[in-house]
């Protein structure tokens, strides 16, 4: 019986990395965070302890942000909406579609992630254009008014909510 259990001892599937609240989020999604958003945003690869504390931050903001969502029962954008997304995506970013592939590789992203990522980048963009206001506002006044109100109300729902980081994960 003991040599049945030793194996399964040995190994470590994951850590945990962030608690907000209760939801728990493990290294390896924030690594998968870090690595979408600097794929995203067309940025050379980086895992140093100040890029994973970045995407630390950026999982509680978007942590706070779905469970706003989900009490407002505000409408998602349909699934069908992630393949024209991707698709615009792609189109604007490379020439071909092996230099899609070979870049994805690249990264460590499989096509589906990046493909709920873009989906949930515009539910949080219109979701947070339906509770504080238009991000499109031509005035700069209502805009930096929108962001202004997001911002504190993202430091109150801070405030209000327990959230531990796991050092051992951002080193």
């Amino acid at each position: 019986m003991l040599l049945l259990l030793a194996p399964c001892s040995a190994a470590v599937v994951d850590r945990v990395a962030i608690v907000i609240g209760k939801q728990v989020v493990t290294e390896s999604e924030v690594l998968e965070d870090l690595r979408l958003t600097e794929f995203i945003n067309n940025e050379p690869l980086e895992q140093g302890s100040g890029a994973r504390n970045a995407a630390a931050e950026h999982l509680i903001d978007q942590e706070l942000i779905r469970r706003e969502l989900e009490m407002s029962g505000f409408a998602k954008p349909s699934a069908g909406e992630a393949e024209s997304l991707l698709r615009k995506f792609r189109q604007s970013r490379f020439h071909t579609l092996a230099d899609y592939r070979t870049a994805l590789r690249k990264y460590g992203i499989a096509e589906d992630q990046l493909k709920q990522r873009l989906l949930w980048q515009v539910t949080a963009i219109r979701f947070i254009d339906f509770r504080f206001g238009s991000s499109e506002a031509a005035a700069d006044a209502p805009a930096s008014t929108a962001d202004g109100q997001m911002e504190a109300w993202l430091k109150q729902a801070r405030a209000d909510t327990q959230i531990t980081l796991k050092p051992e994960a951002f080193q």
